[in-house]
């Protein structure tokens, strides 16, 4: 169960903005099938229907909160140069990735339940969750080539997603127990977490 958090949907914001405040908080504390409408739309001071003004469904609003923060994520990924050797590239998308985490906690535990979503929206979120470990497989791919890279083989499998998709579901995870009011700031721990993925890929025999 994630840590409770309150924050205020300020009444001076747009309607659709509060909508998916109050939804990313609820969603986060109660989960996404245990949130209704009415609940969502109570905590920005608003009557019931005012959801389907702005949003189709709960599940869109579910949908336009998963993808902004893709978005997010994406740019961020974009502003790491593909020029740049396998090992300092590896480590900037790594802190990236956990940083982003890190600082979007409620956000990326409410994406985890993109399989709530209709067909059509959860391949939508899909193709960008496999858009960004690609990335990183990509990466680590070339650190293999080059000799800078070593991961254990896998008969039958391939050593470099497997070891993408581990780096990356470990990174996901920091959103649910690293505390941002610790005495780690979340910048030290993204730089930590990024040599730990690099001490991983190039010490394993």
């Amino acid at each position: 169960m994630p840590v409770q958090v309150k924050s205020r949907v300020r009444s001076d914001q747009h309607p659709r903005v509060r909508l998916q405040e109050a939804g990313t908080r609820l969603f986060y504390n109660n989960g996404f099938h245990a949130t209704s409408v009415r609940d969502i739309t109570e905590a920005c001071g608003l009557t019931p229907g005012a959801l389907y003004n702005h949003f189709g469904s709960k599940e869109q609003l579910l949908h336009a909160i998963i993808m902004d923060g893709h978005a997010v994520l994406g740019r961020e990924f974009a502003a790491v140069s593909e020029e740049q050797p396998p090992v300092p590239q590896l480590r900037a998308l790594i802190e990236v990735f956990v940083l982003h985490h890190t600082r979007f906690r409620k956000e990326a535990m409410v994406g985890d339940a993109w399989r709530a979503l209709d067909e059509t929206h959860r391949n939508e979120v899909r193709e960008l969750r496999l858009g960004i470990r690609g990335r990183v497989r990509e990466v680590i791919q070339a650190g293999l080539a080059s000799g800078v890279f070593t991961v254990p083989s896998v008969p039958g499998g391939d050593a470099a997603q497997f070891a993408a998709t581990a780096a990356l579901d470990m990174g996901f995870r920091v959103s649910s127990w690293f505390d941002p009011d610790g005495p780690v700031s979340d910048a030290a721990f993204a730089s930590f977490y990024a040599e730990f993925v690099l001490r991983a890929v190039t010490h394993a025999g």
